[in-house]
């Protein structure tokens, strides 16, 4: 299950990677700047949440036509007689 769910997190990459720069970043400045621990969370949440939420809003699948609508739209397509 979790396997064919790997697929449709596309911007997956990178949110992981966007949370990796800013870890590195904070590290770097840590001499002459604390970034707060809740800030530090909030941010790493969001990305990676924004980031799965975004790559199932663009891999979600289109419901197929009922046959009922399928129906109507060859009605409404087909060539009078």
């Amino acid at each position: 299950m979790l396997a064919g769910m790997l697929d449709r997190f596309v911007y997956l990459k990178i949110g992981l990677a966007t949370v990796l720069v800013f870890v590195g970043v904070k590290m770097l400045i840590a001499e002459w700047y604390k970034v707060p621990i809740w800030l530090s969370l909030l941010l790493i949440t969001l990305t990676i949440g924004t980031s799965v939420v975004a790559s199932l809003a663009k891999t979600r699948k289109v419901a197929a036509p009922t046959a009922e609508e399928t129906l109507q739209e060859e009605r409404e397509g087909a060539d009078p007689v």
